[in-house]
């Protein structure tokens, strides 16, 4: 009898198979230890609101799009290693499919280096495809950017760039220590007098009287229409219904957003567009952060952004921010009004990290012929988890 030769395993099964040797517990689901979660979220994340008891019941339990799919790794004394991905719907094309993001990946420090991370991954992909959760947006960091790469199936689209303007130059120059926050010396190398000359330059806008801008505390019906009459001008999106933008950013528990809405200045105030904003902090320089934008990719729009991105300005300079801030693709028509407003692309040695912007294909069928081009998608900071 003649047998068929065994394939050869590829690198990332070598390290899969390795890593289901090295880890001695089961995969477990999330949901029955969120206290367990939490307990791993304050020694990996000890800054960050994921410990927050409300925060994971509203990030995997209250989305409008679904339950979240969250395994676990455990010892038997704590959770050693966590993985979610939450699901969210998509225009894609003429289409709406489900789509997700893959979030709060966590592997304890005294167990890193088995393969934990790679594990769950596989695993809850698993879960989306059983699920029928087409595809997987993934925004890595530094030491996690190789693994999704060579061992986790995701192919890297492209990379966000980050558009600053600095508020306050005085405060800045005042705040230049400490000399390790690369935003504060990017807004200080901003403050020479070329710089004012360019921006005296780009900043030259007239505010549209067809437009009102003013802030709103909640999402009406009325943010269905406009989501209705934009979509179409956008090939893939994040489907920003009423539902969508209500769950995550006014009921989200732990921050805190401003919502900026353009209007028609006619009689009827139609919603022209939308900005959502927040006030945080970056390597200790007080910031505002253009978290969410989303006008018709026309003219009209245009002005629509610009006028929203003027008001977030005024707000963030009264609220003492230092820096203004915005992840936008140079393809989007938003980005002309960002220029307009002074927003320039910070330079590489200064930007406080990469923005990396990572999909995955979950199901076994071939993917839409757009889905990897990243030319044919519209994202935001809003598309994160974690701003």
């Amino acid at each position: 009898m003649i047998r068929s030769p065994v394939p050869p395993k590829t690198a990332s099964e070598k390290v899969l198979a390795r890593a289901r040797r090295l880890i001695k517990s089961d995969i477990l689901p999330g949901k029955p230890d969120r206290e367990g979660v939490r307990a791993l979220a304050r020694v990996c994340f000890p800054e960050s609101d994921i410990a927050e008891p409300r925060y994971l019941e509203w990030q995997y339990d209250q989305n409008p799009s679904g339950q979240a799919y969250e395994l676990n790794t455990k010892d038997p004394t704590r959770i050693t290693g966590h993985c979610a991905i939450i699901p969210l719907r998509y225009k894609i094309g003429a289409e709406v499919r489900m789509g997700s993001a893959a979030v709060n990946v966590m592997t304890h420090p005294d167990v890193r280096g088995r393969g934990i991370f790679i594990i769950l991954h596989k695993e809850v992909f698993d879960l989306c495809q059983q699920g029928g959760n087409s595809f997987t947006f993934g925004f890595s960091n530094e030491f996690s950017h190789k693994n999704c790469l060579r061992h986790l199936g995701y192919q890297e689209l492209g990379r966000f760039p980050l558009w600053i303007l600095p508020f306050n130059l005085s405060l800045i120059v005042k705040m230049r220590r400490p000399p390790q926050s690369r935003l504060m010396r990017a807004a200080a190398w901003s403050a020479n007098p070329f710089w004012h000359i360019y921006r005296a330059i780009s900043s030259v806008r007239r505010r549209a009287r067809s437009l009102a801008v003013e802030r709103v505390d909640a999402f009406t019906e009325e943010f269905d229409r406009f989501w209705q009459n934009v979509e179409a001008g956008y090939t893939n999106i994040l489907i920003r219904d009423r539902d969508y933008l209500d769950w995550r950013f006014i009921r989200h528990p732990t921050r805190k957003y401003t919502v900026f809405v353009a209007r028609s200045a006619r009689p009827d105030k139609t919603i022209r567009g939308y900005l959502v904003a927040r006030m945080t902090e970056v390597e200790g320089v007080p910031c505002g952060m253009i978290v969410d934008i989303l006008a018709a990719p026309t003219p009209e729009g245009n002005k629509a952004a610009a006028a929203m991105i003027a008001a977030f300005n005024a707000h963030a300079r009264a609220q003492g921010a230092a820096l203004g801030l915005c992840l936008m693709l140079r393809q989007h028509p938003v980005v002309q009004a960002l220029r307009r407003n002074g927003y320039f692309i910070c330079p590489k040695p200064f930007r406080p990290r990469e923005f990396p912007i990572l999909l995955h294909w979950n199901s076994p069928g071939p993917a839409p012929a757009d889905l990897f081009d990243l030319n044919k998608w519209y994202l935001t900071m809003g598309d994160y988890d974690a701003v």
